[in-house]
């Protein structure tokens, strides 16, 4: 019976009549003469099961929110047990059966029957059907056998009664899993009902609760996974691991976690996680998908243009932010200069952007934090998995090593993009040439329960020749070593050793006397160790550090060849370490309040070898005003900057489904990028603060409302934030920063305000989901020394080159079927700021052109439409091969956005021009695959 039951699924009805038929339930078994004395009277619903199911082997069962709060009521002083029941419980509108097994159901909405229909058994005759009698008997049957998806029939025992004894609390601790492949899930929600309680896995996939001993119903949740429940008898401490099978359906009722990244309740605000299901369904260019592409659908996120590295938060320069890859820290995030992501989209797990309270164990950027989660390879089977694209082509692999213990994970992805070059009529592109490709390997050892270690590497490559006899070669490298240790069920750390390396290489040989051979390179070694200790479900405090040294090469400006009369430079080295010691505690105050405090020191020394100028006080940085040089050997100290970040947050729970969450940041950053563009590119540097640039520091402050609405299938958000940023690295006018062996003499140093308020409406679930969001915001930039007297625009405010002031995204997924679905996007934004020409004058019979003031006009507004549909193979339960295909149109209305605005001298008259990067439809079809069926 007890197998039976476990096999039914519902909705709504917890039991289905019709199977219970073919068992012969009686409703006069030996249970219902069971007497209950007044002895019994007032007793807690709970308690009275508790106690029948131990002294009588008795087993209830009924879905948990089908029995209210309420005490058990005697009216005599002996009473059958099937009078008693049906007396409390039919006022509830609740029915009771019992069978001969002694067990006592309870239902609400149907009554279990105890004889068969007459005609129940001609459904097995064979006769002649019409469409109509087919419809008839399905909608029958799934009446008929319709049952509740949340029956829990097995409670699982934690502890053991000896070891509770003189205990009033225990804890429960372990790990979330996926069925599908038994690797941990981050963030998974798990929830205590009757206590109304929770707590979140962390990135381990470990979690660990405090509660009272008693009986409980378990909720767990997480992104991408179907809801369970358990049936949990807590007798002592004791270990419970837990799985979460695959989302396939759509979930019908949310339950609401106590989680640190719930929409509502936790405590992270200007905080976006995605999935992978999220970046597969968004409409791509070119086949390709891109993380960093889907991170602009995103509220506060901007790019410059379309064909662009990095993207700008919040009115903040690109290197203002950091993007990891499973710890690696990446330099350059694009490839074939920006058009695509430098991150195979196969081996993304999800990815998750900090831009109001960034965590406490983030230090170094100002703006923003990407980080990025990569695949661990599946611990119990080998499997497949690619894709091609009309310009690339991948395939990931992954499987146990040694079954549940040894797993690796590999990914590649190469590009064959150059015969699409070959159609364009213009003649310099036609005769250019690009290619890229990228790897990933990640290895995961679980030493054992409390013990596992993981290797992860990464590695991607740009080699792009340009009809202008210019060559372009750049390499992304990195690799992460980490240990996760447990040692017990509250406190665990996290170590990593981290290595990673940009370089870049350009050969220009346009024109013989000036061609030339440039080099860079920056090194980056580090390692963290974070602590975390959890006090108890409602209070946990992290802890730890984190010392980079940071290697830049600047490299050598070199002649190409024998014609050139570029004179060798070398543009010298540097030499920096970071260090960071955190502490953050996040506290569950009240039941409605939650708070996150955290505090981070930061020590930013300059060593040598290097020789620094130093210059009159109070004057600017010019040769003239140099009036000492300051040499110092190996890793001797030049300078030191510290000083501490404060990290303040707190979220207070107005209803369940309503909060207002504030949060105030303070930061430091000691590298910046030099970069004679507006967008980012492979030839940018980065510099180091030194001897006369100081560290950029910046504050910050949100306050935002959070609700869902619409049965809690939308989420909704108001933020409001306001930063401030001092000594932000801008750039004199006409500064060559490239080729430049002392760029402090081009750069000033100024302050940034920002503000704005950001929109969302996100509906994470369901056949028809995506997000709806406008940002309003305003970035604005003064440089005005009073004490050198240098100054950019004389000293007048004006627009951060990345302001925008209006911003409005809204990403639609729809799901026909299974196998078909449409998604599409629709984006607008402000043209970003520009500096025009407004006159011509003549001085000395030479054309001069005065400009506006600096960013005074905006380039056209962008307007783009995307549409994608998924067309996936059949759903057979065996096969070797599933298959799916992709058709995209990237910019739907083939609107000319403006990636920049120009102008010309021709035959005497200024003309300016517009550039457009996708000024048409790009059409693309791609065919992703994987080994296995349509579930694995």
């Amino acid at each position: 019976m007890r197998y039976l039951l476990n096999k039914i699924k519902s909705k709504k009805n917890i039991i289905g009549a019709g199977l219970f038929f073919l068992l012969a339930l009686q409703l006069f078994s030996q249970s219902k003469n069971i007497l209950i004395s007044k002895e019994q009277d007032n007793l807690p619903w709970d308690s009275f099961v508790s106690e029948l199911e131990e002294k009588h082997s008795l087993h209830f069962y009924y879905h948990p929110d089908t029995i209210p709060d309420f005490n058990i009521s005697v009216s005599i002083d002996q009473i059958p047990l099937n009078q008693l029941l049906s007396d409390n419980l039919n006022k509830y509108h609740i029915n009771v059966a019992f069978d001969d097994y002694r067990n006592i159901f309870l239902t609400k909405e149907s009554v279990i029957r105890t004889v068969l229909l007459t005609d129940f058994f001609s459904a097995f005759a064979i006769k002649e059907k019409t469409i109509d009698t087919i419809a008839t008997e399905e909608e029958t049957r799934n009446q008929f056998h319709k049952t509740n998806i949340e029956y829990i029939s097995k409670t699982i025992t934690v502890g053991t009664r000896k070891a509770g004894i003189h205990k009033k609390n225990a804890v429960i601790s372990g790990y979330v899993k996926s069925t599908k492949d038994e690797l941990p899930i981050i963030g998974g929600t798990i929830f205590i009902k009757e206590l109304e309680t929770g707590t979140a896995s962390d990135n381990s996939g470990y979690y660990t609760l405090t509660v009272p001993k008693g009986k409980y119903t378990l909720v767990l949740r997480s992104v991408g996974s179907e809801e369970a429940k358990y049936k949990v008898e807590v007798l002592s401490d004791g270990r419970l691991d837990v799985l979460l099978d695959p989302e396939l359906v759509l979930l019908q009722e949310v339950e609401i976690s106590s989680e640190k990244y719930h929409h509502v309740r936790g405590i992270q605000m200007g905080y976006e996680k995605l999935n992978v299901k999220n970046i597969k369904e968004i409409p791509v260019v070119l086949g390709e998908r891109d993380i960093v592409k889907v991170a602009l659908l995103l509220p506060g996120v901007q790019t410059v243009g379309e064909g662009t590295g990095g993207f700008n938060v919040r009115g903040s320069p690109a290197d203002q932010n950091m993007f990891y890859i499973s710890d690696v820290p990446v330099y350059n995030t694009s490839h074939l200069f920006g058009f695509f992501s430098a991150f195979n989209p196969d081996v993304v797990n999800e990815f998750t952007l900090y831009k109001s309270n960034i965590p406490a164990k983030y230090g170094g950027r100002l703006s923003s934090i990407f980080d990025i989660g990569a695949k661990q390879g599946n611990q119990h089977k080998f499997s497949a998995r690619g894709g091609i694209s009309p310009i690339t082509a991948r395939i990931l692999a992954e499987g146990p090593i040694i079954k549940e213990k040894f797993n690796f994970l590999v990914g590649l992805r190469s590009t064959y993009s150059d015969w699409v070059l070959k159609f364009v009529e213009d003649p310099d592109i036609r005769n250019s040439s690009g290619k890229f490709g990228d790897a990933v390997t990640n290895l995961s050892y679980n030493i054992n329960p409390k013990n596992q270690i993981k290797l992860f590497a990464y590695y991607s490559y740009d080699e792009i020749h340009l009809a202008s006899k210019t060559n372009y070669n750049y390499q992304n490298s990195g690799a992460s070593l980490s240990w996760y240790h447990t040692f017990n069920k509250n406190h665990d750390l996290d170590l990593a050793l981290i290595y990673s390396k940009y370089n870049f290489n350009e050969k220009n040989e346009e024109l013989d006397i000036s061609a030339y051979d440039l080099s860079y390179q920056l090194q980056h070694c580090e390692f963290n160790l974070d602590f975390t200790f959890r006090v108890n479900e409602k209070h946990t405090v992290s802890y730890g550090l984190n010392s980079i040294l940071y290697l830049l090469d600047n490299g050598k400006y070199l002649p190409l060849n024998n014609y050139s009369l570029i004179i060798p430079t070398d543009l010298g080295q540097e030499k920096g370490i970071e260090t960071g010691l955190y502490i953050a505690d996040e506290w569950k105050i009240l039941p409605r309040l939650t708070f996150y405090g955290g505090l981070r020191y930061n020590n930013y020394s300059y060593l040598g070898p290097n020789k620094v100028f130093k210059y009159r006080n109070n004057a600017p940085k010019t040769v003239e005003n140099i009036i000492d040089t300051l040499h110092f050997a190996n890793n001797a100290l030049i300078k030191t900057y510290d000083g501490m970040d404060i990290r303040l947050a707190a979220t207070y729970l107005i209803n369940p489904d309503l909060s207002l969450k504030c949060s105030y940041n303070s930061l430091h950053q000691y590298i910046f990028m030099l970069s004679n563009t507006i967008a980012m590119s492979p030839t940018d540097k980065w510099k180091l603060v030194d001897y006369n640039i100081e560290p950029m520091t910046g504050d910050q402050i949100s306050i935002g409302v959070y609700s869902t609405i619409g049965a809690k299938a939308i989420e909704a958000s108001v933020e409001a934030y306001y930063k401030k940023v001092d000594d932000l690295v801008e750039y004199k006018d006409g500064a060559d920063l490239i080729i430049n062996k002392v760029p402090e003499m081009d750069v000033l140093q100024g302050k940034l305000d920002s503000y704005g308020i950001e929109l969302m409406l996100k509906k994470p679930w369901g056949r028809l989901n995506g997000w709806i969001n406008y940002t309003y915001s305003n970035a604005t930039v003064v440089v005005d020394n009073q004490l050198t007297g240098e100054k950019n625009n004389f000293g007048l405010p004006y627009p951060a080159n990345y302001d925008k002031p209006h911003a409005f995204n809204l990403v639609a997924n729809y799901k026909f079927s299974r196998r078909f679905s449409l998604s599409g996007n629709l984006v607008y934004s402000t043209g970003r700021p520009i500096t025009y020409p407004t006159a011509i004058y003549y001085q000395n019979g030479q054309k001069i052109l005065h400009y506006s003031l600096r960013n005074e006009y905006r380039i056209p507004d962008h307007f783009r439409i995307d549409l994608s549909v998924t067309l996936e193979g059949n759903l057979k339960a065996k096969k070797a091969l599933h298959g799916s295909w992709i058709l995209s149109v990237y910019n739907l209305t083939g609107r000319n956005n403006a990636y920049s605005v120009y102008f010309k001298s021709e035959n005497g008259q200024i003309n300016g021009y517009k550039l457009s990067i996708f000024g048409s439809p790009i059409i693309s079809l791609t065919y992703d695959f994987k080994l296995g069926n349509y579930a694995d």
